[in-house]
């Protein structure tokens, strides 16, 4: 008969602490170690024990129960079964169950070292952090000389932000961390942690060197911290070494892309998402990510596409359905704008993200009255912020029903963020609105001594001078709107208006009929209803 504490170690010896892995994996690991051949061939095939763990090597977690339940029976495994039992129901998420089995059979049997490891898993799995210290603190003076109980420790320390006391605690089984992942990864961790970037960096020729396949999920969780500390080319190296290894890993071609895009390689980030999508076609977050990229580049027919395919994957997205919105809205597609935009809001009514969108897209189709509703519920929500006080403004200005409330919400805005160009413009129009023309152009000149090529800005001004019979500086100003932009319907209205003033009959005459040209046109654009999904 093997000494039941030999059954405890071996469980153990398949649960990395501290780290979630999937019960295949923990199966293949059962399959793979020493201590499956040396345990089967010490035991009788009925022994219920044998039975239970070949089960657990199977999955067969409900198979393995009714053995480990058989061998309660037997004083001499009944600690063991115990453990067993605790085990189960640790990979069923059952952890006081767990608990309490790991307890009773630590009770019947103090000496089982793997019982204690398991249930310090436990004990951290339910945030109890000093409960599980403890227990491998106990575990280590049972055991002075296994590195097992050590590393756990040391991965607890890990875990709770006391990196120091993690690479002190390794210090004499550093070397032998070095040649495994699970080592390698705490010393990374713990590393990183201190700040040793130096030294995180070393540690990525002792993964390239080791010996054997490391699995990709192991590979990514090595690789995260390295992009998340700025090591981002040692990522890639890393992700590129095991893509050899594993070439169809989705995952591996997914973590890549993250990678270069961290690097700042987005031709390679995007290359990579988009070889993502083409291996899993449901992967909505591939597309979206191509589309980022591609937004980021200037492409925004390709932006499009690719959020098309990410909505087509996952329509009740809220974060999708918002950068397409978004993205519509710039191109003019407001009857896809809308709709998307209005689907996020509903999704998630909290975000204030999405509800300013959908505001923003309501002013765009002249909708008022909706888009100042929203405007008001965020603004109850975020008094102080300047681009709602600028956007409740800026609608009211544009509206002209409150001329008073939007000077004030422009005033405000401008108070809370002074460097900014829509307020200034806004207070403008408004002031003018309300009959001060004085006042208007003081704010024009301010803003245009700031931003002299604010071509919006300069038509006011320019309009307020021809009114003020200050036709010279008019001049000087609508000349250079007209320079600016030449299809300014503003500029040339008035600088045809000006030069009648001025008693140039026929050249204001021309200045007049391009300005209706162009509002035949822009008449004609505002009529067209731009539509991307199911054209009409």
């Amino acid at each position: 008969m093997v000494a039941p504490d030999k059954i405890s170690e071996f469980l153990s010896s398949f649960l990395p602490a501290w780290r979630k892995v999937t019960w295949l994996a923990i199966t293949a690991i059962l399959l793979a170690g020493s201590n499956v051949r040396t345990f089967a061939a010490a035991q009788a095939p009925q022994d219920h024990l044998q039975q239970a763990v070949e089960l657990i090597s199977r999955g067969n977690l409900e198979a393995a129960e009714k053995e480990a339940q058989k061998a309660l029976a037997r004083p001499s495994t009944a600690a063991p079964a115990y453990t067993i039992l605790g085990t189960i129901r640790l990979q069923q998420r059952r952890l006081d169950e767990s608990r309490e089995l790991l307890e009773k059979a630590i009770r019947l049997n103090p000496s089982l070292l793997g019982a204690r490891l398991t249930l310090a898993q436990v004990y951290t799995l339910q945030g109890k952090t000093q409960r599980a210290r403890e227990v491998l603190q106990a575990a280590l003076q049972m055991a002075p000389g296994n590195p097992t109980p050590l590393m756990n420790l040391a991965q607890l320390e890990a875990s709770a932000g006391n990196h120091q006391k993690s690479l002190e605690l390794v210090k004499p089984i550093q070397e032998s961390l070095r040649r495994s992942p699970d080592g390698l990864l705490l010393l990374l961790v713990s590393h990183l942690g201190v700040g040793d970037k130096e030294a995180a960096r070393g540690l990525v020729s002792d993964w390239l060197a080791l010996n054997g396949h490391v699995p990709p999920p192991l590979t990514i969780e090595f690789a995260k911290p390295l992009v998340e500390s700025q090591l981002a080319p040692e990522a890639v190296q890393v992700l590129e070494r095991a893509r050899r290894d594993d070439p169809a890993s989705f995952e591996l071609v997914f973590a890549l892309g993250g990678a270069y895009l961290a690097e700042g390689n987005t031709r390679k980030a995007s290359e990579y998402y988009d070889l993502a999508g083409n291996q899993n076609n449901r992967c909505a977050v591939c597309f979206q990510q191509v589309a980022r990229i591609a937004q980021k580049d200037g492409e925004k027919e390709k932006a499009l596409a690719y959020l098309i395919k990410a909505k087509a994957q996952s329509p009740e997205n809220p974060e999708i359905l918002f950068e397409f919105g978004r993205l519509c809205l710039e191109a003019d597609l407001f009857r896809d704008a809308i709709p998307a935009l209005e689907k996020a809001a509903q999704l998630e009514p909290q975000n204030a993200r999405y509800k300013y969108g959908l505001a923003s897209a309501y002013v765009g189709k002249n909708r008022y009255k909706e888009a100042l509703t929203l405007f008001h519920e965020l603004l109850e929500k975020h008094p102080e912020d300047p681009l709602i006080n600028y956007a409740l403004g800026s609608v009211l200005a544009t509206e002209g029903t409150d001329l008073d409330d939007a000077e004030n919400y422009l005033r405000k805005s401008i108070q809370l963020q002074p460097e900014q160009i829509g307020g200034y413009y806004y207070l403008g129009m408004t002031v003018f609105k309300k009959g001060d023309q004085d006042q208007a152009v003081e704010l024009f000149q301010k803003l245009l001594d700031r931003h002299p090529d604010h071509v919006a800005s300069l038509e006011q001004l320019g309009t307020i001078l021809v009114r003020q019979r200050k036709y010279e500086e008019a001049q000087q100003v609508l000349e250079k709107v007209l320079r600016l932009d030449p299809k300014s319907l503003a500029g040339h209205y008035q600088y045809g208006q000006l030069l009648g003033r001025l008693g140039k009959a026929e050249e204001s005459a021309k200045q007049i009929e391009i300005a209706k040209q162009l509002e035949e046109v822009r008449k004609k654009e505002s009529k067209m209803e731009y539509h991307l999904l199911n054209p009409p």
